[in-house]
């Protein structure tokens, strides 16, 4: 994949990402919780937690999209091996996961066996880019 391809998706994915968060702080803040989506009931501490993750993916994110340069410096360089280790771990975990059907609860709330599957894909490719740019 070239590196402007996967510049432009980050880019998109970040647009997503802020969106799932400011939906998440506005259902929040005006106290609509809990609330169910898709079959799943959401609380203020599931908000929350989710808020956290979108945050953190989309400091990643932002900086694949619009950090990335032709030539990385060693920084950038170590930057993307931490990250392509990092994504590779939880791409693991979910996969365990999944082979091995563990139970995931995070306060109260049970995460279901599609959300790994997911995560698998996600992780997997994000670490994939990750070391392709180094």
């Amino acid at each position: 994949m070239r590196k402007n391809t996967l510049q432009e998706l980050c880019k998109f994915g970040s647009g997503l990402i802020a969106g799932d968060f400011l939906a998440g702080w506005w259902v929040y803040a005006k106290g609509l919780l809990p609330i169910s989506f898709l079959g799943i009931t959401w609380g203020q501490r599931g908000v929350l937690v989710g808020m956290v993750f979108d945050a953190i993916l989309f400091a990643f994110l932002v900086h694949f999209g619009w950090r990335v340069t032709e030539t990385p410096k060693n920084e950038e360089r170590m930057f993307h091996r931490i990250a392509g280790v990092v994504f590779a771990i939880v791409a693991i975990m979910h996969l365990l996961r999944l082979i091995f059907g563990w139970q995931l609860n995070l306060f109260g709330w049970a995460a279901p066996y599609w959300l790994s599957g997911i995560g698998t894909v996600a992780a997997a490719f994000l670490s994939y880019a990750s070391f392709q740019l180094t």
